[in-house]
C-alpha cells in the first residue's frame, strides 16, 4: 500500500472584531487612517487579503473572533478546532515602537522565525521574539500557544496613544503591507517551505 502524502497544516488567521467603544469612527487623511482602529485595522487588513484575489484560500481558515477585549472566549473556541500541526498568526493593532510598516511579534522559535522572513522577504517589517507593545501584551496568541506552537502575532502599528482608550492613526501603507504578507503567508504555509517542523 503507498505511503499517503503527508497533510498541509492549515494557515488560521485570527482577528478579533470586537471593541471596547460605545461608537466608531474612521476616516482617511492623506496617507493615514484615524479612528477607533482596534480591531478595525486588523480586521480591513484581513478583508483587503482575502478579496485581493492572490489568496490560494485552499487550506486557509480566517477567523474574526468575539470576547478578545474581555474574556478571548472567541479564540478559546477556536482552539478547540485546531491540529497542532496548524499555523496561527493573530491580526491586531499594536503600540509598539517602530518605523516599519508591520511588526511581527511573540516569534521566539529560531525555525519559525526563519520561515516569517523568507516568507516576508522585501516587505517592511521589524520581528520581535517577545511583546514589545507598551499599551498592551496580552492577546490571543497568548490563548493559541497554549496548545500550538506555531503562533505568532501581525501587528498594525499605531500612533496617538492608547489604542483602546479611542482614536489613533496608522498609515494606509501599513494596512497594504499587513494584507500583502497575509498572503504571501498563506502561500509559504502552503508550499511547506521552511516550516518549521512542528515535531520537534
Amino acid at each position: 500500500m503507498p505511503d499517503l502524502p503527508p497533510t498541509r497544516p492549515t494557515f488560521v488567521i485570527s482577528c478579533h472584531a470586537d471593541t471596547g467603544f460605545r461608537s466608531h469612527r474612521l476616516r482617511v487623511e492623506g496617507h493615514e487612517v484615524a479612528g477607533h482602529l482596534d480591531n478595525f485595522a486588523g480586521v480591513h487588513a484581513v478583508m483587503k487579503a482575502y478579496f485581493s484575489g492572490r489568496m490560494d484560500l485552499d487550506g486557509v481558515r480566517i477567523e474574526l473572533t468575539p470576547d478578545e477585549e474581555t474574556s478571548m472566549a472567541g479564540a478559546r473556541k477556536v482552539l478547540r478546532t485546531l491540529s497542532p500541526d496548524d499555523v496561527v498568526v493573530v491580526v491586531d493593532v499594536t503600540g509598539a515602537p517602530t518605523d516599519a510598516d508591520i511588526t511581527i511579534e511573540k516569534c521566539a522559535d529560531p525555525a519559525l522565525q526563519r520561515f516569517v522572513r523568507g516568507a516576508l522577504r522585501g516587505l517592511s517589517f521589524e520581528l520581535f521574539a517577545g511583546c514589545p507593545d507598551p499599551v498592551s501584551t496580552a492577546d490571543e496568541c497568548d490563548v493559541y500557544a497554549k496548545r500550538l506552537k506555531r503562533v505568532f502575532f501581525l501587528g498594525i502599528p499605531c500612533r496617538g496613544g492608547d489604542y483602546n482608550a479611542g482614536t489613533v492613526r496608522a498609515r494606509r501603507r501599513s494596512l497594504d503591507t499587513a494584507a500583502r504578507a497575509l498572503v504571501r503567508l498563506a502561500r509559504a504555509v502552503r508550499r511547506g517551505t521552511g516550516l518549521p517542523d512542528e515535531s520537534r
